[in-house]
């Protein structure tokens, strides 16, 4: 058995991890703004533990400061979690729900299946879960639990106890006590769908290492706090009739100026005001309203990518607060199409034959 084994030798806990850190993460449906938060606590938990780097005192080398950070769909929502690792000094869980970061209940310490020092972290994928397996020092007893998400709380759906190191061995599965044939064939049939990915705390063992993972993910989560904006090549309509709007395209949407939209719009049922409140240090929208240009609305955009930047703009709507996807791009915020429609009232379409954005006021 995979578990029984692991309380023999630490060697043999690292030869059994099968699958290793790799290659970009998978962002889901992940927003720009929970992108942002993960980011922030990366930075933050960075500064309380440092960059990741070898602790000399132990042999083999252990790493310390912040050595892990993967995101990982536990609940297979779409949405992935963050998880975080300090090695020895404990572990982490996040996940960004309703507009904020929540830190979900998992055990500080990291999981140490081996009859020595055997720090390390291990995920089990299933086809609806995705598990993390919590083990404190099999040998003195210590219960193994299969965590996983659901909805914003932490359960167990499979705990056990393996202690063979006395005259009177305890075999537990989920609290009751059974024989050691049953616990192995319980622990099998749990694991029977699931894939083993596991990360090994010892820096001289470069197999299954956390080791870059921590920069794989903050290259990843930039993609949508720091993408690349392109100058987007498709037609614009408004109630069928070509509209000169100029968009930059980000991540597969494309993002216009609030005051060029708010030209393009200007006589119709969902036309709307723009004005910036220098007291409250935010944009204020006015619905209903005819719009008063300023100049340069509606220019052509200069040719070439762009850096752009996640913006926290406040926009302001008829005195409540919107929440939109904003980018600064040269110096000007672009906001998301389609959540400027949601929130001002017309509807935006897509013909992929055409490559046009369909906007329509009714």
């Amino acid at each position: 058995m995979k578990k029984i084994s692991k309380v023999l030798l630490c060697a043999a806990l690292t030869s059994a991890m099968a699958v290793g850190a790799a290659g970009a993460a998978d962002l889901g449906s992940l927003t720009p703004q929970g992108a942002k938060a993960y980011l922030d606590q990366i930075v933050k938990l960075q500064n309380q533990y440092g960059k990741a780097h070898s602790y000399n005192r132990l042999n083999p080398h252990i790493w310390k400061g912040l050595c892990l950070a993967t995101l990982i769909d536990m609940d297979k929502d779409g949405i992935p979690e963050l998880y975080c690792s300090a090695s020895t000094d404990g572990q982490s869980l996040y996940t960004y729900a309703n507009g904020q970061l929540k830190q979900l209940n998992i055990p500080k310490q990291v999981s140490n299946f081996g009859t020595d020092y055997c720090p390390s972290t291990e995920f089990q994928f299933g086809k609806s879960n995705i598990y993390l397996v919590d083990g404190q020092e099999i040998m003195n007893g210590g219960p193994v639990s299969y965590l996983t998400k659901r909805g914003d709380e932490i359960v167990s759906d499979f705990t056990y106890i393996n202690y063979q190191f006395t005259d009177k061995p305890v075999y537990k599965v989920n609290g009751q006590s059974v024989s050691r044939t049953t616990l192995e064939a319980s622990i099998k049939n749990f694991e029977k769908d699931l894939t083993e990915k596991s990360y090994c705390y010892f820096s001289e063992w470069t197999t299954n290492s956390p080791s870059g993972t921590v920069a794989n993910t903050i290259t990843s989560l930039r993609k949508l706090t720091n993408p690349t904006a392109k100058v987007s090549r498709h037609n614009v309509t408004l109630n069928g009739a070509k509209a000169d709007l100029a968009a930059y395209t980000i991540n597969g949407s494309n993002y216009f100026k609030l005051r060029d939209l708010a030209k393009a719009l200007d006589g119709l049922n969902t036309n709307f005001e723009v004005k910036w409140n220098a007291a409250q240090q935010r944009i204020d929208l006015t619905s209903k309203t005819a719009y008063t240009a300023v100049g340069g609305e509606q220019a052509a955009l200069p040719a070439g990518n762009k850096a752009a930047t996640l913006t926290n703009a406040s926009v302001y709507l008829d005195g409540k607060p919107l929440n939109l996807t904003a980018y600064s791009i040269g110096g000007n915020n672009y906001f998301k199409l389609r959540d400027l429609g949601d929130a001002l009232g017309f509807g935006v379409d897509w013909n992929a034959d055409t490559m046009t954005m369909i906007l329509t006021v009714k």
